[in-house]
């Protein structure tokens, strides 16, 4: 694995927006010798199935759809049953890993897709202080001296906030303000994706958020994808979209970053 020259001089100039994907948490949990499991298992789990194929129809990759499986369940057992199941399945009771911390010390700026409180658990272990920043609400610009968390899907901390159906998406789409600002720093950062993986759903619907907000295909960004290959299909398809791929979980990502930045 070899970090991008560009990501360490953005970091090192206060220049890099860190997107925090679920992949931290579950890396997190493995090392605490804890079940965590992959989305497309999870959606299976939800009630979610792979769509049949008509007769004559090519099969094509087909992303599994958490958010369907959340629709599902939601549907059969009320709002209150979805949250609990998984708040039961992806907050595990572990502290913030190694990476995590490094993540919050270098970055002033964080967005994350997660619902858990491992940023808010490093921060203070860190002794940093933290500003929350819920969905819809004003984003600010990174102030060195403090840590900013941009929850882009909410926390089981304020259950009200989560993101977690294909209906929460279409009801409470960003604003445009937050859309203004978010083009803004896209445009004055580098954009660096960790805890990610190229062929799930998290990864899709950020991706396709960001692109609706800057209005078009966001400027060269990179991703960690922590997935062990990436067949043909996914390069061309995400390095067609401007994105630059390299293989690495959290932990590798960040200890390197540590090292170069040493």
């Amino acid at each position: 694995m070899s970090l991008p020259i560009e990501v360490i001089e953005a970091v090192k100039g206060g220049k890099c927006l860190l997107f925090l994907g679920s992949h931290f948490t579950m890396e997190a949990a493995e090392l605490a010798g804890l079940e965590y499991p992959e989305a497309r298992d999870l959606c299976k789990e939800l009630g979610w199935k792979k769509p049949k194929l008509a007769i004559g129809q090519k099969a094509k990759p087909v992303v599994p759809s958490l958010e369907e499986g959340c629709a599902i369940w939601e549907q059969a057992h009320g709002r209150d049953g979805l949250v609990q199941k998984l708040r039961a399945t992806l907050d595990p009771a572990c502290a913030p890993s190694p990476a995590m911390l490094t993540a919050v010390s270098r970055f002033p700026l964080i967005f994350s897709t997660c619902a858990d409180e491992r940023v808010e658990a490093a921060a203070k272990q860190l002794g940093l202080p933290l500003d929350v920043i819920e969905r819809g609400q004003k984003i600010p610009d990174a102030d060195p001296a403090r840590r900013t968390l941009v929850r882009l899907r909410g926390s089981f901390a304020r259950p009200e906030t989560l993101m977690l159906t294909p209906a929460d998406f279409q009801a409470r789409q960003l604003g445009p303000d937050q859309r203004k600002h978010l083009r803004t720093l896209i445009r004055n950062n580098v954009v660096f994706f960790v805890g990610y993986r190229a062929d799930e759903e998290e990864f899709e619907r950020l991706f396709g958020e960001l692109s609706d907000a800057y209005g078009g295909e966001l400027p060269r960004c990179h991703l960690a994808c922590t997935q062990g290959t990436i067949d043909d299909f996914l390069w061309q398809k995400w390095v067609w979209r401007g994105l630059l791929l390299f293989l690495s979980d959290p932990g590798e990502a960040m200890q390197e970053l540590e090292a170069r930045l040493a």
